[in-house]
């Protein structure tokens, strides 16, 4: 026997108050003298035995009373007994809705399966049971009300998200140790996806140490699947999106089974319609990985979605993927000039002009890149919220006035391109927009040995910018300046051939940054007019102005976090959901912030594509998410890990709904509160008739 409440056994310490008080009681009398006493004496002393004994009687049936009071208060536990009224069990159940349960059955999905398997488990329970119910990212408040438990496992969601399943397992098991009950159980329903479970180790452990207090039990459902494609990446390229100007698409495409696949088709979609003709990978091997390019055209301004498409198969969450790229009829780019010359063929700005509008001068006015070259004396009477990018070409010092500025325009999500050159003090860039600002993640050096060449650049590890490194081969630098990391983060996008910073990528509230440490001009290098600087330069525009939209392409459980014009603080937004447009919308408000507006949305859990209609903003803005490429490999948990966890883990297998109720038939302990109970009132009432019985008159 155990006692779920053991300290209120200090309860039996009230046995000591009925002797207590009764020994009191025998002290409550005084001698009177009294002439008649003679006569009762006798009557007296010939009753004194009975009256002892009815009062030792009483005396022990009161202790009785409250030492079982404090028994009952301490509930008792008998292992071995079952099925005694008024016995309680806690438990928790798991269904995990990651996004491999999506996988299709025979007539169903797994977390259908899933579902039926949950209600057969409540079926199980006696009245009473505190059950906590909980998705793999979400729980409910325990509950002894098992209709509402029943109508919440018919709510649990699909996700497109990865779970961690050994997570959900300790949050359960923490929550059941604070319930005090006779018996603890725990059910996690799932179709043992290796992937959502961890270093295996860890979960043998941490299942073992959870079971020593608790019964686990473990439900698989579902079947294995041979074979499954996914798209595991989907890149549009750091080019500018404009109106009706075809852009690149870069499409992963993973074979994640054990069959090879061949003739796969990946379609592409703007805003739900085909685009073009399929692109076909010819064969792909288990394991193996392609790449397909494609190409969309945006037909208007404002945002659009872009889908890339494979043929279904059971894992369909993986089979899709949708990016929101926003479409601009035009970018406006401001040039400031720190060396004029004395022809136009002279400007530092000469070979930037020509590369971001690469077209005769005729055309350029219908181009979508209008560059607008200044000089440092005009920026005074520049509004930089005009433009989408401000690139400073080897201008020498950089204005008080200027410098808070141009701080304020890129944090508000604005960009900045910084060339070197002869005429740049490193102390103007260093003091202003490094140390005080913190625009600049780098700062300038003049250092003699860093600062002469030649040299040759190289792509960054990740290659950010998606530079054709053969094209690089053939740019010669002379001269540079040196560039030494402060703490603020930024990354190299472009390094010299012996492992120097040649370009750096940061941001800056919601704009981005970009500083090259060598010149625009054929001053310190050749890149001008090389092939490689026509598609450096309009990608280094495309990378600024696709900044705006970066974090509206989430993982699938991710937390929305996109800023917004600061006059938008404070609005009610809507936002759908647009796989299902019967759908009802969730409700926010946009939060404010220093310099800008925020929508903050974390119901993520299904990829695709989102509409939020923000009031008083005729265009909606687009969001996406997609699902985790964690979730597409097919593989399972083996039957010997099972096998393994089956040593100290209930193991259970759900197939149809031919099983329901055999869960919790060999449900042992009971509580002995409810006969504690009876007996304490026996005893009241036994104590209620002896007390009148033995003070009648005699």
């Amino acid at each position: 026997m155990n006692f779920l409440n053991q300290a209120l056994l200090w309860g039996l310490a009230a046995v000591s108050l009925p002797i207590i008080i009764h020994l009191l009681n025998r002290r409550r009398f005084r001698r009177e003298p009294w002439a008649a006493m003679r006569f009762l004496k006798v009557s007296v002393e010939q009753n004194q035995r009975r009256m002892k004994l009815e009062d030792w009687v009483l005396l022990l049936v009161r202790c009785a009373m409250i030492a079982l009071l404090a028994l009952l208060m301490a509930r008792p536990v008998m292992e071995g007994l079952s099925g005694v009224p008024g016995s309680k069990v806690a438990a928790a159940i798991i269904v995990d809705n990651s996004a491999s349960m999506g996988t299709r059955e025979t007539e169903s999905t797994r977390l259908s399966l899933a579902r039926e398997a949950a209600h057969a488990i409540l079926s199980g329970f006696p009245g009473g049971t505190s059950v906590a119910l909980a998705g793999a990212f979400h729980a409910h408040e325990a509950s002894n009300d098992l209709e509402l438990v029943a109508a919440r496992i018919d709510e649990i969601p699909q996700t497109d998200r990865h779970a961690d399943l050994q997570r959900s397992l300790e949050v359960a098991a923490r929550g059941l140790e604070g319930q005090a009950a006779s018996v603890k159980e725990l059910y996690l329903v799932t179709d043992a996806h290796a992937a959502e479970w961890g270093s295996f180790g860890a979960l043998e452990a941490r299942l073992r140490d959870i079971a020593m207090g608790i019964k686990v039990h473990l439900v698989t459902v579902g079947a294995p699947v041979r074979s499954n494609l996914a798209i595991s990446s989907l890149r549009p390229a750091a080019t500018l999106t404009s109106v009706n100007q075809p852009f690149r698409i870069d499409v992963d495409v993973t074979n994640h089974g054990d069959v090879p696949m061949s003739a796969v088709p990946v379609k592409l979609l703007v805003d739900g319609q085909p685009e073009g003709e399929a692109w076909i990978i010819d064969e792909l091997q288990p394991g193996d990985g392609q790449s397909a390019t494609l190409y969309a055209t945006l037909p208007t301004p404002g945002y659009h979605r872009v889908t890339v498409a494979l043929k279904g198969d059971k894992m369909p969450f993986d089979d899709r993927r949708t990016v929101v790229i926003k479409a601009r009829e035009e970018v406006s780019v401001l040039l400031v000039d720190g060396d004029p010359g004395q022809e136009a063929r002279d400007s530092e700005t000469f070979f930037l002009r020509h590369a971001l509008a690469p077209v005769p001068e005729e055309e350029q006015t219908d181009y979508p890149v209008q560059p607008r070259i200044v000089s440092i004396s005009d920026l005074a009477e520049e509004d930089l919220n005009r433009h989408h990018a401000v690139v400073l070409a080897n201008v020498a010092d950089v204005p008080l006035g200027f410098a808070d500025r141009l701080s304020r325009y890129v944090e508000a999500g604005g960009g900045l391109i910084v060339f070197a050159g002869g005429n740049l003090r490193p102390e103007s860039y260093n003091t202003l927009l490094h140390r005080k600002h913190g625009l600049l993640p780098v700062a300038f050096s003049t250092d003699d040995e860093d600062a002469v060449g030649p040299r040759t650049v190289v792509p960054a590890e990740t290659n950010p910018l998606g530079l054709d490194s053969d094209l690089l081969a053939g740019v010669v630098f002379r001269k540079k300046l040196g560039l030494e990391a402060g703490e603020m983060e930024y990354r190299p996008a472009l390094r010299y051939d012996d492992g120097g910073l040649a370009l750096t990528e940061s941001e800056y509230g919601r704009g981005k940054v970009f500083v090259f440490n060598s010149s625009a001009d054929l001053e310190w290098n050749d890149f001008a007019i090389r092939p490689a600087f026509v598609p450096f330069v309009n990608r280094l525009l495309g990378k600024i102005v696709q900044n705006r939209e970066a974090g509206l392409n989430v993982e699938a459980g991710q937390v929305l976090r996109h800023r917004l014009d600061v006059g938008l603080a404070g609005r009610p937004a809507t936002i759908y959901e647009m796989r299902d447009p019967e759908a009802l919308g969730y409700l926010t408000t946009l939060a404010g912030g220093e310099s800008s507006s925020v929508l903050k949305f974390d119901r993520t859990g299904r990829a695709g594509a989102y509409q939020v209609a923000i009031e008083g903003e005729s265009e909606p803005l687009l969001f996406s998410t997609r699902a985790s490429v964690r979730e597409s490999s097919p593989e399972l948990l083996g039957s010997e890990q099972l096998g393994r966890l089956g040593a100290f883990v209930e193991l259970s297998r759900w197939e149809s709904m031919s099983k329901q109720g055999s869960f919790g038939m060999e449900r042992q302990g009971a509580e002995l509160w409810w006969p504690l109970l009876l007996t304490v009132i026996l005893f009241g009432a036994i104590e209620i008739v002896l007390a009148q019985w033995f003070s009648r008159s005699k």
